[in-house]
């Protein structure tokens, strides 16, 4: 339905590997990639986690990063395009989970493409939250563009946790994001998907307000991706707008975002489950 382009890469053993192509016409080339071949955070509005136990979970390496890349930009001859090249590592798995490929993979493709930039997409997992610190030595020694986007998603720590079992508390993710922006000099933003009668509240919207005022950190409110196991749906486009109006008024700056790729099973926690459903009923 849109220019994304999913490419299923089988690795040497016999698990699958989705990166994807976006050009959703801001003038960059975004390869988004897979950090993790599955994902054990438990998130629960995650397609992903109804295939725990099922499919094998393993770390990704740093060269099956670059390879899928490299693939990719000789494939659709991206160096013709001449623009901003974005490697976005918000695909399958946890960033953080495998934080030295990440890291790695960073460095090498920095220095082979010209004009490049990073995104990096984490909750900050309790198991591995303190990653995050070793990343941005890395990013301000090696002078990386590397933006992080926090997964927020809730802002109550009670619910935050029934829901995203893996999360590190919020007021120290927010900290740790502030740590960040500071030592590197690079941006971060929080990633916000508004849920029906769970996360769309006038005491989310004002717990928002306390969590970001005088904090110049962007929030981009994404759409919720309906599953069968869940039964919640997104908020409706009046309750997402009136918390983008309410915020600007806070001087908070907002964004409303549809991840591309909705119908190749290629948006925001699709990965994976629709390529080992073909391969199962072929079978």
């Amino acid at each position: 339905l849109d220019k994304t382009i999913k490419y299923v890469f089988n690795l040497p053993d016999n698990i699958i590997m989705e990166v994807t192509y976006i050009d959703n016409n801001t003038g960059k080339d975004i390869i988004c990639v897979a950090t993790q071949t599955m994902c054990a955070m438990g998130c629960q509005f995650c397609h992903l986690t109804d295939y725990i136990g099922k499919l094998k979970l393993r770390n990704v390496s740093h060269f099956e990063i670059v390879e899928s890349v490299n693939y990719i930009y000789n494939d659709l001859n991206l160096k013709d395009n001449k623009r901003t090249f974005l490697i976005s590592y918000m695909g399958c798995g946890e960033s953080l989970m495998n934080y030295r490929n990440v890291e790695e993979s960073i460095i090498h493709l920095k220095s082979v493409y010209d004009n490049i930039r990073f995104g990096l997409s984490t909750m900050l997992p309790r198991k591995n939250w303190d990653k995050l610190f070793e990343l941005a030595r890395t990013v301000h020694g090696f002078k990386l563009p590397l933006k992080i986007h926090l997964s927020l998603h809730y802002t109550n720590d009670e619910q935050r946790n029934k829901f995203m079992p893996s999360a590190t508390n919020i007021k120290a993710s927010i900290a740790a994001l502030e740590f960040y922006k500071q030592i590197t000099g690079q941006s971060v933003e929080i990633h916000y998907t508004l849920i029906k009668d769970e996360n769309d509240s006038n005491q989310d919207l004002s717990n928002l307000i306390t969590l970001l005022e005088n904090r110049n950190i962007p929030i981009k409110f994404l759409r919720f991706n309906s599953k069968e196991s869940n039964k919640n749906e997104g908020a409706e486009k009046e309750k997402i707008q009136r918390f983008r109006e309410v915020l600007k008024a806070y001087d908070i700056e907002t964004e409303y975002y549809e991840p591309p790729g909705l119908d190749v099973g290629a948006s925001c926690g699709q990965f994976l489950f629709d390529q080992y459903e073909k391969q199962a009923i072929s079978k």
